[in-house]
């Protein structure tokens, strides 16, 4: 079969892999779309923490069942269906109360013993599988970002406040916008530093987007909610002042959720989680819990994301897929890859 690998840094090239082989407690799928993420473009970078080339990328995805282990009891061939990419140990107290998310010696696509999607078949557990229930399968492949930013909102609607700041406004942060008032936030404010992606934020129902480039965030969340700043905040984003600002911007007895993943050293003034008694907690991944909330928020609201695809290329071009998003040669917001 076909399938894309980072080969090296910033050379992205097409090999001739077999089909995976299943296990009893496995299907194969048949991709039909593959969505590229951020950590993709890091590890295309040579910047991802594991995933060093030469890697097949992938972890998004969306198509038909085409055979079933002996073991495999709810998922039938033919089936629609997208895939929970992480495999727990089953072992560790968070497997065990299904927060698979936390554990620490779970399996990734790309890593040993499991390939990525960016190939033309997948092989999963059926514990991982999650049916699409008649979302279409290009829809279906948004799945599992989705699934990161719901798994978000609900860690953020624990604050009682429908004020909201999203910083960033990439793929994550406009479907975390664009769920928001499905958990009861009722205003809120996006940044980033693209005007286009600004402009989609405006469309999914941003009361204000501000252009931190050439704007005074903490004058516009001043003006937007008043001088105390804003009760809750997203972090969906990296850049080395991105904690700082939220600090500022967070009023007393608010709450940071921070998702964005930075690995890069940064320097940050802890006072003000003190002085304000600021709640300053981490989102990782997902359950998949999450990813039956994102199936079912694809089906009620299908516009909000259709428009978040802003390109579909085929497998063989995927180099320059990766090349739009790393030089940002046009806008962008969502890339996936499709099999022919």
């Amino acid at each position: 079969m076909k399938a894309v690998y980072a080969e090296e840094n910033f050379k992205i090239g097409l090999r001739d892999i077999p089909v995976p082989e299943i296990r009893p407690d496995e299907v194969l799928i048949r991709m039909t779309y593959t969505g590229i993420c951020g950590s993709d473009l890091h590890a295309y970078r040579g910047m991802h923490a594991f995933r060093k080339p030469p890697v097949m990328l992938g972890h998004e995805i969306a198509g038909e069942v085409v055979k079933a282990g002996a073991d495999v009891r709810r998922t039938e061939p033919g089936e629609h269906v997208t895939v929970m990419p992480q495999i727990g140990c089953g072992c560790c107290a968070h497997c065990k109360s299904g927060r698979v998310n936390l554990c620490g010696n779970k399996i990734l696509p790309g890593t040993a013993g499991w390939g990525g999607t960016f190939g033309e078949y997948f092989a999963a557990p059926e514990s991982a599988v999650c049916g699409l229930k008649g979302v279409p399968d290009k829809l279906g492949a948004l799945t599992e970002p989705l699934a990161v930013a719901n798994h978000v909102m609900k860690r953020a609607a624990l604050h009682p406040s429908g004020d909201l700041v999203i910083l960033g406004s990439g793929t994550l942060g406009l479907m975390t916008l664009a769920i928001a008032t499905s958990y009861g936030f009722t205003r809120v404010l996006v940044t980033d530093i693209a005007d286009y992606n600004l402009e989609q934020a405006r469309a999914l129902g941003a009361v204000r987007t501000v252009n931190v480039a050439r704007e005074d965030l903490e004058q516009r969340v001043k003006e937007t909610f008043g001088e105390e700043g804003v009760s809750n905040v997203v972090i969906a984003a990296g850049g080395p002042q991105i904690l700082e600002q939220a600090l500022s911007i967070t009023g007393r007895g608010g709450t940071i959720t921070y998702f964005a993943m930075i690995t890069c050293p940064m320097t940050l003034n802890t006072y003000p989680i003190v002085f304000k008694e600021l709640q300053v907690q981490g989102s990782m991944n997902y359950t998949m819990e999450d990813f039956e909330d994102a199936v079912r928020l694809l089906k009620e609201k299908p516009e909000c994301f259709e428009r978040l695809i802003t390109h579909v290329f085929p497998l063989e071009e995927a180099g320059k897929a990766f090349e739009i998003l790393d030089q940002r040669k046009e806008p962008a917001v969502k890339i996936l890859l499709r099999s022919e």
